[in-house]
C-alpha cells in the first residue's frame, strides 16, 4: 500500500487522495475475497475446514485482549487533547480531497474495473495453486482452491506477520489436506506455489523497483 500511495503522489495526487486511493484498492480486494468466499460456501460443495489452534486460554482471552487495546486507544484519544485536536484538524483539512476521491467510484466503469481486477487476481492465484496440485496427481476444483486460498488470505490479514510467512504455508497445507491430498503432497504443492508466487518475484521486483525510482515513479 505504501508503494502504491507513493506512486500516486508522484503522479501529482495530493497526500490525502493518494492515501484514499491506496486504501480503496486494499479494501476492495478484501471485500471481494469475503463476498466471493461467502458465495462459494453457500452455493458450491466446497467447505471451510481450517481447524487452526488458538493460543492457550482460548478465543475468549484473545477477544478480551483486543477489547482492552481498543478501549485503551479510545481512552488515550479522549484524554490527550493535543492528539485529539491534531486528528480533528487533519480530518477537516483532508476531508474535501478524500470525498472527491470517493466520489470517483460513482462512475460505474471504475467500480467495475476495481471489482473485476480483484476477482481476476483471486482466480489467477487459485489457478496457480491448482497447477501445482495437478502436477502432483491431484485434481482439485477451482471452487475449492478459491475457498482455500481466500480463507488463508483473509486469515493472514488478521495476523501481524510480514508476507504471511509461515501462516500462509500452514493454512494452505491444512486446506489442501482437507481437500483430499496427503500431508506430504500438500506441503510440496504449497512450497512450490509460495516459491513461485512470493519468494521468487522479489528477484525481478528489485530491478523493477530500481527502474521506478530512477524514473521518479516512486
Amino acid at each position: 500500500m505504501a508503494v502504491n500511495i507513493r506512486f500516486f503522489q508522484r503522479q501529482g495526487l495530493s497526500a490525502p487522495v493518494a492515501v484514499t486511493s491506496g486504501t480503496i484498492d486494499s479494501f476492495a480486494s478484501t471485500v471481494v475475497q469475503a463476498v466471493l468466499l461467502g458465495v462459494l460456501l453457500v452455493f458450491s460443495e466446497s467447505s471451510l475446514a481450517l481447524e487452526l489452534p488458538f493460543p492457550s486460554g482460548g478465543s475468549r482471552t484473545l477477544l478480551w485482549i483486543v477489547a482492552v487495546l481498543v478501549l485503551a486507544s479510545a481512552a488515550a484519544l479522549v484524554a490527550i487533547r493535543r492528539l485529539r485536536d491534531t486528528i480533528v484538524t487533519n480530518v477537516r483539512r483532508w476531508w474535501p480531497d478524500v470525498r472527491s476521491a470517493l466520489n470517483g467510484l460513482r462512475a460505474s466503469n471504475k467500480l467495475l474495473l476495481l471489482v473485476l481486477g480483484s476477482l481476476a487476481t483471486e482466480v489467477l492465484f487459485a489457478a496457480a495453486l491448482g497447477l501445482f496440485t495437478r502436477s502432483l496427481g491431484y485434481d482439485i476444483s477451482l471452487a475449492e482452491l478459491l475457498v482455500i486460498n481466500m480463507s488463508v488470505s483473509l486469515l493472514g490479514s488478521l495476523v501481524p506477520v510480514p508476507g504471511n510467512i509461515g501462516v500462509a504455508e500452514f493454512g494452505l497445507t491444512i486446506g489442501l489436506v482437507s481437500a483430499g491430498m496427503t500431508d506430504e503432497s500438500a506441503l510440496a504443492a504449497v512450497l512450490l506455489y509460495r516459491i513461485a508466487t512470493f519468494y521468487l518475484p522479489p528477484l525481478w521486483g528489485f530491478f523493477a523497483l530500481l527502474w521506478l525510482q530512477r524514473n521518479r515513479y516512486l
